[in-house]
């Protein structure tokens, strides 16, 4: 019933005008603003490294800093490092030069 609006808020009778003064003016009614923005980079972490952070983990583990919860998570992650581990050595020795 009744009339239809001719503007479906009521901001937007506001930005009509702002772009109607716009352009009456010849300046852009939208500003743009340019940011640059920063993406975390993973932090690839040199293998001497890897045996002091293991040594901080069993550190936390025998001083019970690590929560009950997190230690299945925890095994299974060491479960599939010894798993490569062992993948490693077993493809390090096949292509190892053999004694003559």
């Amino acid at each position: 019933m009744g009339r239809l609006p001719k503007w479906c808020s009521a901001s937007c009778p506001q930005r009509a005008w702002e772009q109607t003064r716009a352009a009456a003016s010849g300046l852009p009614a939208v500003q743009v603003v340019e940011r640059h923005v920063e993406t975390p980079v993973p932090i690839l972490r040199p293998a001497t490294d890897w045996p002091r952070l293991l040594g901080e983990l069993v550190t936390q583990l025998d001083t019970g800093r690590i929560y009950n919860r997190d230690l299945n998570e925890l095994a299974a992650a060491l479960a599939a490092v010894d798993v490569a581990m062992t993948r490693r050595t077993y493809i390090r020795s096949r292509t190892a030069p053999r004694p003559h």
